[in-house]
């Protein structure tokens, strides 16, 4: 069976997306891919937007084979479904954030919305996800399959070790708690910031470590004022990009992971920290206590006290933690990419003539 791929950018770096669709197709032997994607041709910021824009469409048109049915890996590539007539699609959508959660009225996501309407399937990560885009594109949920996930447990497991923060020169005997993600507002880093500020105050050896790209115009420069204007220069520690095996290193050497994101399609980084042994304090909105379950510390993500509370009880409280870290193992374990795998599977088989 072949599909025709249509995947955007051609891209080495692994994130949250390309993660997902690298896990299942990996284990879809069977499955041979037509991959449609663009060059990355340019690294200033919205070069390859035109392309993806303007260009990707022709490529599109051009290389997909009649008979094969069409996978759009990402929401923001639902466009294509608009301005190219295709048969046999899938879009797998995430999230839709642009207009769930920031009211857009970009014109581009009026056309991935009309995208979405489109396809004959559409493949997101969870039931929250799966509501929002029944509930803000008017698309059938009986349409919508749900295929969750999952942890690389090859990579992702306990190997406890402390040795990979020497190169951010944290010290032997200090508490490190973890932020992974972007800077973008709904990702609520300016909380985890003023938190740890208060958390400071209750133990002062303790450093906050910020892996990922800021990937949102103008948010680091604020985030540095926040960060100065609470003495926290030394304690705040930016990585940047880390690659996946670094990743797992730095989630087994920390104390406390804490994702107080407002809104997730998913949120993948609250179970790559668990699978690694690491306790989770995250947001009780969105997708993510359905991503958790019983098995992290959920806190309203507007309470800068509750948060700081809650990372002082498991960083000073043994039995608690022990406790978090038994039960995130055991929840990470829950979600498969083999049975990823075979539910996105399933889908082709549904469209394939």
């Amino acid at each position: 069976m072949e599909i025709d791929y249509i995947n955007g950018l051609k891209t080495d770096e692994i994130f949250g997306m390309s993660k997902y669709q690298s896990e299942i197709h990996k284990r879809l032997e069977d499955i041979k891919l037509n991959r449609i994607e663009y060059p990355d041709i340019s690294k200033i910021t919205g070069v390859n937007r035109i392309v993806q824009y303007f260009a990707y469409p022709f490529i599109v048109k051009k290389k997909v084979i009649e008979n094969n049915v069409k996978h759009v890996t990402r929401q923001d590539l639902a466009f294509l479904l608009e301005l190219i007539n295709l048969k046999k699609t899938i879009v797998t959508c995430h999230d839709i954030i642009p207009i769930a959660y920031y009211n857009t009225r970009d014109p581009v996501w009026k056309l991935n919305a009309k995208g979405l309407r489109k396809a004959e399937k559409i493949i997101t990560v969870s039931e929250f996800s799966k509501k929002d885009i029944s509930r803000y594109i008017k698309y059938p949920e009986e349409n919508i399959e749900v295929i969750p996930p999952a942890v690389n447990h090859h990579l992702y497991y306990p190997n406890r070790n402390k040795k990979c923060l020497s190169k951010y020169h944290i010290g032997k005997g200090e508490k490190v708690i973890l932020y992974v993600g972007a800077e973008e507002p709904r990702k609520n880093i300016q909380l985890v910031i003023n938190s740890f500020s208060k958390l400071k105050d209750m133990i002062p050896q303790v450093k906050l470590l910020k892996v990922g790209m800021p990937n949102y115009p103008g948010v680091r420069k604020k985030l540095l004022k926040q960060i100065e204007s609470l003495n926290l220069q030394k304690d705040v520690i930016f990585t940047g990009y880390v690659s996946e095996i670094e990743l797992a290193e730095i989630y087994n050497a920390v104390d406390l992971f804490v994702f107080p994101s407002l809104y997730e399609g998913f949120g993948m980084p609250p179970l790559e920290a668990m699978a690694c042994g690491t306790p989770v304090i995250t947001s009780n909105t969105s997708s993510l206590p359905e991503v958790v379950g019983e098995a992290s510390i959920v806190v309203d993500p507007y309470d800068i006290n509750k948060f700081a509370e809650k990372m002082y009880d498991v960083l000073t409280n043994d039995d608690l933690k022990k406790e978090m870290i038994g039960k995130g193992l055991k929840r990470s374990k829950m979600f498969s990419w083999d049975n990823s795998a075979k539910k996105t599977l399933k889908v082709y088989k549904e469209l394939e003539p």
